[in-house]
């Protein structure tokens, strides 16, 4: 039997798999959620902001505390060495992260209260995304690479930072429930 056309069908089919998966660059602008989705519960808004913030420590590390992610830190070590292949790895599991973290803001936005909390996550971990993309170019040596912290309060970051903390401490809780506990929110992904 001749496997050869199988093989290029399936050769084609992960082509095409990774062209839909791969190489599209984050979006930059907020995701929002679908309309034809129903709005979140209060216990979904609360679980997904928590998640969204995980994803940030473990994309980026505390920005209170000042202590990087692991991965953050690998970006860092690779731009400090010029090693762009090794930044450009730290920097897709970053990406990946970030990602996945305002898709958890999107879930949040769902609830009406917790909409200001999950627009300035959604705003925060996309400058965020724009630091990382900043920190890549900085290992490349691109010409005219912007500095990454420039990169993050071009986009947003510290404004989104401040809004968040406030719009998630005083987003209310409806009649008789109660906020779950978040590790998240204490420094811990």
């Amino acid at each position: 039997m001749n496997h050869r056309p199988l093989r290029a069908i399936a050769m084609a089919l992960i082509v095409l798999a990774g062209a839909a998966c791969g190489t599209a660059a984050p979006s930059a602008s907020p995701t929002l959620p679908p309309a034809t989705l129903p709005p979140a519960t209060f216990a979904e808004a609360d679980a997904a902001i928590c998640s969204a913030f995980g994803s940030m420590l473990r994309a980026v590390g505390n920005p209170d505390a000042g202590t990087p992610s692991v991965l953050s830190k690998t970006l860092d070590d690779a731009v400090k060495a010029g090693d762009a292949t090794a930044a450009d790895r730290a920097a897709a599991s970053m990406m990946s992260e970030l990602e996945t973290g305002r898709q958890q803001a999107a879930v949040a936005g769902r609830w009406p209260a917790a909409a200001p909390s999950a627009a300035a996550m959604d705003t925060l971990l996309a400058a965020f995304e724009a630091a990382t993309r900043a920190k890549q170019a900085a290992a490349a040596h691109t010409p005219g690479a912007v500095d990454p912290q420039t990169a993050f309060g071009q986009a947003g970051g510290v404004e989104a930072y401040s809004a968040m903390v406030q719009a998630v401490s005083t987003m209310p809780a409806p009649s008789g429930a109660t906020r779950a506990t978040c590790k998240a929110f204490s420094g811990t992904p």
